[in-house]
């Protein structure tokens, strides 16, 4: 399936400055530049593809460790001779500051991202487009400031809330202050509610494969509202992705992953990468895999070995809670590598694993909204309206867990281990659900802030990951020790508020 390219634009104003004669302040017409660029339909489509691009850079990076890692779904494997990757070290035991520099390249791409969908907003008025391919350029441009805004907001608290074009200097100093969190998020909703109202069901041309739809916008603004609480607001939403019948769950829980089946019918949303060497290919499966690999055996290519990889790790907590005969932990976890280091089963992600023909420059996406997220989430929401010992909730928790070869859990089950007798009891299985469904997806540090067990399941996991580690390798003192539920706001950052 055709994707579509990514454009970087250079959206700098072209001129002398001081320059007052009319001849000089002429701008080139051989050329493009901001006095002549955003006219035509092509145009615009370049400039939305400029908005997409920041978030090759943050899934390449920084949001897997920002997102997973931070969580108890993966650590690292520590590298004794390349210490250059302690930043990452320190995001996984909360030990980081804030000139961290992951940290840092995650609020600059989030801000990148949004910075350009403002310029494509603000230009839009005045151009003569078409209803539809206006209201498709403006649908993604409001789907992605949205979207960067939620994960800025959940990762920072409150953050400048920029929406307008910053075109001086002297812009950049005044939107620089902090904007309250509620400010933020009702940015987010209007957003979100604009795209809902813009964006297509779907695409006719292949060409266009990996936009976000309607759908998507659907699916972002339902996890607004779970994460504020107004699951009432989030069910109609969700049902509304069920009932458009655009997607559906992939037979094999491993097609979600296989690079020749991207963007299928379970896509509701993926970082698009190509492979080859034109700067548009995703390394992240390389950076999966243990630093100490000295052949082929994992990637088809060689390991370099050095602080490059060795990241995302599975944990022992996470291998503990799958199911037995749960046929997902095969598809997402390879536990076949013993560590020349260390001696012992160093497991990997394999759910991105494909040989690329160039190494380190793959074409394999990540996946950020699924249809089985869909049914999670409204199962989730079903359940805080009022438990049920039947009905909906039950039917969508228990749909995911067939395709995973597990038997449905209900209430009254004879099977302790399948018996849900309460809410609380369908929240539990709804987390461990998600943990499990979305593993190295960067969905569970948010699943764990959004339902207020941050703190209490990273200390105790810090506690037994410590124990684990021990034997193998010195882990930090302070590691595990504090547990923020917020990232330190960057340095460089702090330092432009007024």
């Amino acid at each position: 399936m055709k994707k579509y390219i990514y454009m970087f634009l250079v959206l700098a104003a072209i001129g002398m400055a001081g320059c007052k004669k009319d001849y000089l302040d002429r701008k080139p017409t051989s050329t493009q530049n901001t006095g002549n660029f955003y006219k035509t339909p092509a145009q615009f489509t370049q400039a939305v593809n400029g908005a997409y691009a920041p978030l090759q850079g943050l899934y390449n990076g920084s949001f897997w460790a920002m997102g997973e890692m931070r969580s108890d779904n993966t650590s690292y494997e520590y590298n004794p001779n390349d210490r250059s990757g302690i930043n990452k070290e320190q995001i996984d035991e909360f030990r980081e500051l804030n000139n961290n520099d992951m940290v840092g390249a995650f609020f600059e791409a989030s801000y990148t991202g949004i910075g350009r969908c403002n310029v494509i907003l603000g230009r839009l008025p005045a151009a003569k487009l078409d209803t539809a391919t206006a209201n498709a350029v403006s649908g993604q441009a409001n789907f992605l400031r949205a979207f960067n805004y939620f994960n800025l907001v959940r990762m920072f608290g409150p953050v400048p809330l920029v929406l307008t074009e910053v075109q001086s200097v002297g812009d950049a100093y005044k939107v620089a202050t902090k904007a309250d969190v509620n400010a933020v998020y009702n940015s987010i909703i209007t957003d979100a509610k604009n795209a809902i109202a813009q964006l297509p069901l779907k695409y006719s041309g292949g060409s266009d494969s990996g936009r976000v739809t309607k759908g998507t916008a659907e699916t972002l603004l339902a996890e607004v509202y779970m994460t504020q609480k107004k699951f009432d607001l989030a069910i109609p939403l969700l049902r509304s992705v069920i009932a458009s019948n655009v997607y559906m769950l992939n037979a094999n829980y491993a097609d979600n992953f296989d690079m020749t089946k991207e963007n299928g019918h379970e896509s509701i949303f993926e970082i698009q990468y190509i492979e080859g060497s034109n700067g548009l290919g995703s390394d992240f499966i390389d950076t999966f895999v243990p630093w100490d690999v000295y052949d082929d055996s994992v990637t088809g290519w060689e390991i370099a070995n050095g602080a490059q990889n060795g990241w995302n790790i599975p944990t022992q907590d996470l291998l503990n809670a799958f199911e037995p005969g749960d046929k997902r932990r095969a598809a997402a976890i390879d536990e076949t590598f013993t560590s020349d280091e260390y001696g012992i089963t160093m497991p990997f992600i394999k759910k991105y694993q494909s040989k690329a023909a160039v190494q380190g420059i793959t074409g394999n996406n990540f996946p950020v909204y699924r249809y089985a997220d869909v049914y999670l989430m409204l199962a989730e929401c079903l359940n805080e309206q009022g438990f049920s010992g039947g009905g909906d909730a039950f039917r969508y928790l228990n749909l995911v867990r067939r395709r995973a070869g597990l038997k449905d859990k209900t209430a009254g089950n004879a099977n302790p281990a399948l018996n849900v007798a309460s809410q609380e009891d369908f929240r539990a299985a709804i987390a461990h659900e998600r943990q499990i469904e979305l593993c190295f997806e960067n969905h569970r540090w948010f699943d764990l802030l959004r339902t207020g067990k941050a703190a209490a399941v990273m200390a105790a996991h810090g506690v037994r990951e410590k124990a684990l580690k021990k034997p193998y390798w010195e882990v930090n003192s302070a590691a595990y020790t504090n547990i923020r539920l917020l990232f330190q706001y960057p340095l460089n950052e702090g330092n432009l508020e007024h």
